[in-house]
């Protein structure tokens, strides 16, 4: 039995702790202290779920990106406690069941130690029911909208991103110096578009009070494909700017049509994530000038450190193509599972939450914090402007991008509180 000690006590639980928990279940003997001790020596499993079908396919294949290349590196680098990593990768088709399904098996059946990905909020919602049920962490570096982490919070949901209300919260206070005075919206007619458009008008009209927002406004499906109707319904409106949460492929239809109807010299445009770098490789320097955007939380030519060059290099090298915001956050993600598992000293699931509550930790590219009431993630947002480039493959880019403080952003913690309360 001295053998055996020993191993618990590497694993980073002593043997007295599995002795006692397996009591509480009726359970013990030395067959059992040697499955624990298998478990938490074997490879770490990282079950990945995203969009990698459908009309925000893009967003799938970036989160990929950033999931591959920071098992790679963390793998060269010794692993996770000693432990290999290993992942699989799941489609979720943006479609709420399918994503809880995904989950639920790779959980359950494969065995995944975290969950990391998720890019439509609609998915992320259902999968963050399921959590407590099946014990297991889940890392979003996409989806945003608050209620994930407000309502729908669980002890085992971690947001390692600026969700929806502080990336919003961020486009009012650069849009505030603006000459634009009313406003409408056009966005997905989902839990995201709508608590953006809200951030982004609460905000607004706290820092600009002359500000005036238009009853017509444009709530299409997901994945609606013809714009046309919304494009010609906000232009009879003759709003001076509108504010945009269409993503993906549906904010490429979008511009592609607005286009046609000269929308973008007739209003202003401000858009939280519809102008990442999917969109600058798709739609190139036909993408107008003046077009403001968070690019949902990252751009890589900002900031100039070295920390994020060396990044974006790396992904370069390894990738082909400029990093995404969504491969940026999900690198980052496991990065921070990583260290929430090393505080722990094991893979438990409970113990990692524990661990990660209040945990300062770096992107390639700013300095966060996960708070530890929400397991939301605290950070500088950055807006720009599009400008035309020659140096770049695009031909456009987002120029004059600037950070607004993370906590001048932030959901202020008694309101998250109360909302949860409500939920």
């Amino acid at each position: 039995m001295a053998d055996e000690k020993d191993r618990a006590e590497v694993s980073g639980i002593s043997r007295r702790e599995i002795v006692k928990g397996l009591g509480v279940a009726g359970l013990g003997g030395p067959f059992v202290l040697r499955t624990v001790y298998a478990a938490e020596k074997g490879p770490v499993k990282i079950g990945g779920i995203a969009s990698l079908s459908g009309v925000v396919s893009a967003w799938g294949k970036v989160t990929q990106q950033g999931l591959v290349m920071a098992v790679e590196e963390i793998n060269q680098a010794g692993g996770i406690l000693g432990r290999k990593v290993e992942f699989q990768m799941e489609d979720d088709e943006s479609k709420p069941a399918e994503g809880a399904r995904k989950a639920r098996r790779l959980a359950l059946e494969w065995g995944a130690n975290v969950l990391i990905g998720i890019n439509h909020s609609g998915v992320a919602v259902q999968v963050c029911a399921l959590l407590p049920e099946i014990k297991a962490i889940l890392m979003i570096p996409c989806a945003s909208a608050p209620s994930v982490t407000n309502e729908k919070f669980t002890k085992y949901t971690f947001r390692t991103k600026p969700n929806s209300y502080q990336l919003a919260a961020a486009g009012a206070y650069r849009m505030k110096d603006q000459p634009w005075k009313r406003w409408t919206v056009i966005g997905p007619d989902y839990s995201y578009g709508h608590e953006s458009w809200e951030a982004f008008v609460f905000h607004l009209k706290k820092v600009k009070p002359s500000v005036e927002t238009l009853e017509v406004q444009a709530w299409p499906k997901f994945a609606a494909g013809d714009y046309a109707s919304h494009i010609a319904k906000l232009l009879e409106a003759k709003p001076d700017a509108v504010y945009c949460s269409l993503w993906g492929g549906d904010m490429i239809n979008f511009i592609k049509q607005a286009l046609q109807y000269d929308f973008f010299n007739k209003v202003a445009l401000a858009t939280e994530a519809g102008l990442s770098t999917e969109i600058f490789y798709a739609l190139g320097a036909s993408i107008p000038e003046g077009l403001w955007s968070a690019s949902h939380g990252y751009w890589f030519e900002h900031p100039g450190t070295p920390k994020n060059r060396e990044f974006v290099n790396r992904f370069v090298k390894r990738w082909g193509e400029y990093p995404h915001v969504t491969a940026h956050d999900t690198y980052a993600a496991v990065s921070v599972y990583k260290k929430g598992v090393e505080k722990a000293g094991t893979t438990d699931a409970d113990a990692v939450a524990a661990a990660l509550e209040g945990l300062e930790f770096e992107t390639p590219a700013y300095r966060s914090v996960i708070r530890k009431e929400d397991h939301q993630a605290i950070r500088d947002v950055p807006w720009g402007v599009t400008k035309k480039t020659d140096k770049l493959p695009f031909g456009c880019h987002l120029a004059e991008v600037k950070d607004t403080p993370g906590d001048l952003v932030a959901q202020p913690l008694e309101e998250v509180l109360k909302t949860r309360m409500k939920g």
